[in-house]
Protein backbone atom coordinates (compact mmCIF):
# COMPACT_ATOMS: atom_id res chain seq x y z
CA UNK A 1 0.00 0.00 0.00
CA UNK A 2 1.25 3.10 -0.64
CA UNK A 3 0.03 5.77 2.28
CA UNK A 4 -0.47 9.40 2.63
CA UNK A 5 -0.53 10.71 5.53
CA UNK A 6 -0.11 14.42 7.55
CA UNK A 7 0.74 14.78 10.66
CA UNK A 8 1.02 18.27 12.14
CA UNK A 9 3.58 19.30 14.36
CA UNK A 10 2.60 17.77 17.72
CA UNK A 11 2.49 14.07 15.86
CA UNK A 12 -1.14 13.79 15.15
CA UNK A 13 -1.88 12.55 11.99
CA UNK A 14 -4.63 13.72 9.81
CA UNK A 15 -5.62 12.72 7.22
CA UNK A 16 -4.44 9.48 6.27
CA UNK A 17 -5.00 8.21 2.92
CA UNK A 18 -4.48 4.25 2.27
CA UNK A 19 -6.48 3.58 -0.77
CA UNK A 20 -3.68 3.22 -3.52
CA UNK A 21 -1.45 0.26 -4.45
CA UNK A 22 2.16 1.03 -3.82
CA UNK A 23 3.24 1.14 -7.97
CA UNK A 24 0.75 4.54 -7.51
CA UNK A 25 2.90 7.82 -7.76
CA UNK A 26 2.59 10.37 -4.61
CA UNK A 27 1.07 13.16 -6.57
CA UNK A 28 -1.47 10.92 -8.36
CA UNK A 29 -2.65 10.01 -4.96
CA UNK A 30 -2.52 13.79 -3.67
CA UNK A 31 -4.17 15.32 -6.71
CA UNK A 32 -6.61 12.49 -5.84
CA UNK A 33 -7.31 13.88 -1.79
CA UNK A 34 -9.14 16.20 -0.53
CA UNK A 35 -6.24 18.11 0.46
CA UNK A 36 -5.61 19.92 -2.04
CA UNK A 37 -9.18 21.76 -1.63
CA UNK A 38 -8.56 22.04 2.33
CA UNK A 39 -4.92 23.68 1.88
CA UNK A 40 -6.60 25.80 -0.98
CA UNK A 41 -8.88 27.39 1.51
CA UNK A 42 -6.19 27.82 4.39
CA UNK A 43 -3.79 29.30 2.01
CA UNK A 44 -5.51 32.52 2.79
CA UNK A 45 -3.86 31.91 6.52
CA UNK A 46 -0.81 31.47 5.03
CA UNK A 47 -0.64 27.49 5.99
CA UNK A 48 1.99 25.26 4.14
CA UNK A 49 2.32 21.52 3.50
CA UNK A 50 5.97 20.51 3.65
CA UNK A 51 6.94 17.50 0.88
CA UNK A 52 9.66 15.36 0.00
CA UNK A 53 10.79 15.73 -3.73
CA UNK A 54 7.99 12.91 -4.61
CA UNK A 55 5.39 16.05 -4.89
CA UNK A 56 5.19 18.89 -7.26
CA UNK A 57 6.08 22.38 -5.73
CA UNK A 58 2.48 23.95 -5.25
CA UNK A 59 1.48 27.50 -3.55
CA UNK A 60 0.87 25.47 -0.09
CA UNK A 61 2.66 22.58 -0.93
CA UNK A 62 6.64 23.29 -0.23
CA UNK A 63 9.16 20.82 -1.17
CA UNK A 64 13.14 20.81 -1.63
CA UNK A 65 15.32 23.08 -3.71
CA UNK A 66 16.69 20.42 -6.02
CA UNK A 67 19.78 21.88 -6.74
CA UNK A 68 20.39 24.99 -4.44
CA UNK A 69 22.38 27.72 -5.83
CA UNK A 70 22.63 30.27 -2.97
CA UNK A 71 22.68 30.04 0.86
CA UNK A 72 19.21 31.14 1.53
CA UNK A 73 18.15 28.14 -1.16
CA UNK A 74 20.84 25.88 1.20
CA UNK A 75 19.47 27.41 4.52
CA UNK A 76 16.07 26.86 3.35
CA UNK A 77 16.89 23.01 2.39
CA UNK A 78 18.25 22.38 5.93
CA UNK A 79 14.68 23.82 7.53
CA UNK A 80 13.13 22.23 5.40
CA UNK A 81 14.35 18.63 5.94
CA UNK A 82 14.48 19.10 10.16
CA UNK A 83 11.04 20.20 9.86
CA UNK A 84 10.08 16.65 7.57
CA UNK A 85 11.66 15.00 10.28
CA UNK A 86 8.52 15.36 11.95
CA UNK A 87 6.49 13.37 10.18
CA UNK A 88 9.51 10.12 9.67
CA UNK A 89 9.35 10.18 13.20
CA UNK A 90 5.50 9.87 13.19
CA UNK A 91 6.18 6.81 10.97
CA UNK A 92 8.49 5.53 12.75
CA UNK A 93 6.48 5.83 16.06
CA UNK A 94 2.96 4.75 14.45
CA UNK A 95 5.44 1.86 12.99
CA UNK A 96 6.90 0.98 16.38
CA UNK A 97 3.75 0.69 18.17
CA UNK A 98 2.13 -1.00 16.05
CA UNK A 99 4.16 -3.70 14.54
CA UNK A 100 2.21 -5.30 12.42
CA UNK A 101 2.50 -2.18 10.37
CA UNK A 102 6.33 -2.69 10.19
CA UNK A 103 8.04 -5.33 7.94
CA UNK A 104 9.67 -7.00 10.83
CA UNK A 105 6.01 -7.34 12.21
CA UNK A 106 5.03 -9.32 9.74
CA UNK A 107 2.89 -8.74 6.72
CA UNK A 108 -0.54 -7.65 6.72
CA UNK A 109 -1.89 -10.74 4.72
CA UNK A 110 -5.52 -9.52 4.16
CA UNK A 111 -7.80 -7.90 1.38
CA UNK A 112 -6.60 -4.44 -0.05
CA UNK A 113 -9.65 -2.81 1.84
CA UNK A 114 -8.81 -4.74 5.22
CA UNK A 115 -5.05 -3.77 5.42
CA UNK A 116 -6.17 0.01 4.64
CA UNK A 117 -9.08 0.21 7.88
CA UNK A 118 -6.04 -1.45 9.66
CA UNK A 119 -3.66 1.55 8.59
CA UNK A 120 -6.85 4.04 9.84
CA UNK A 121 -7.60 2.24 12.49
CA UNK A 122 -4.01 2.50 14.20
CA UNK A 123 -3.55 6.29 12.99
CA UNK A 124 -6.57 6.84 14.93
CA UNK A 125 -5.53 4.82 17.72
CA UNK A 126 -2.05 6.50 17.57
CA UNK A 127 -3.83 10.34 17.86
CA UNK A 128 -6.02 8.89 21.04
CA UNK A 129 -2.58 7.39 23.09
CA UNK A 130 -1.03 10.64 21.81
CA UNK A 131 -4.34 12.95 22.96
CA UNK A 132 -4.32 10.58 26.16
CA UNK A 133 -0.09 10.52 26.60
CA UNK A 134 0.00 6.82 26.38
CA UNK A 135 3.43 6.22 27.47
CA UNK A 136 5.10 4.55 24.85
CA UNK A 137 6.37 1.23 26.82
CA UNK A 138 9.10 -0.38 24.46
CA UNK A 139 12.25 -0.94 25.63
CA UNK A 140 13.97 0.42 23.20
CA UNK A 141 11.74 3.32 22.32
CA UNK A 142 10.17 4.46 19.10
CA UNK A 143 13.87 5.20 17.30
CA UNK A 144 15.01 1.99 17.16
CA UNK A 145 15.78 1.49 13.27
CA UNK A 146 11.90 1.49 12.44
CA UNK A 147 11.78 5.05 11.28
CA UNK A 148 10.19 4.51 7.58
CA UNK A 149 13.14 5.39 5.16
CA UNK A 150 11.68 7.79 2.55
CA UNK A 151 13.23 7.78 -0.81
CA UNK A 152 12.94 10.35 -2.99
CA UNK A 153 11.26 10.46 -6.07
CA UNK A 154 11.95 12.26 -9.10
CA UNK A 155 9.40 15.65 -8.92
CA UNK A 156 7.87 17.27 -11.99
CA UNK A 157 9.57 20.46 -10.38
CA UNK A 158 10.50 21.57 -14.48
CA UNK A 159 6.79 21.17 -15.28
CA UNK A 160 5.22 23.30 -12.16
CA UNK A 161 3.48 26.05 -12.96
CA UNK A 162 5.70 29.52 -12.79
CA UNK A 163 3.59 30.72 -9.44
CA UNK A 164 4.41 27.91 -7.71
CA UNK A 165 8.00 28.39 -7.91
CA UNK A 166 7.37 32.00 -7.41
CA UNK A 167 5.80 31.35 -3.80
CA UNK A 168 8.50 29.09 -2.72
CA UNK A 169 11.23 31.47 -4.00
CA UNK A 170 9.43 34.18 -2.23
CA UNK A 171 9.16 32.28 0.85
CA UNK A 172 13.10 31.88 0.63
CA UNK A 173 13.41 35.23 -0.26
CA UNK A 174 11.42 36.84 3.05
CA UNK A 175 12.54 34.06 5.51
CA UNK A 176 16.27 32.73 4.54
CA UNK A 177 18.20 35.65 3.53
Amino acid sequence: MNVQMVCLADQYISPVNAMFPGSVHDAYILRNSSIPYVMGQLQKHRVWLLGDSGYPNLPWLLTPVRNPRTRAEERYNEAHGRTRRVIECTFGLLKARFRCLHMTGGSLFYSPRKVCQIIIACSMLHNLALRRQVPFLQEDGPDDGVVAAVEPVDSDEEEAEEEDIDNRDSIIQQYFQ
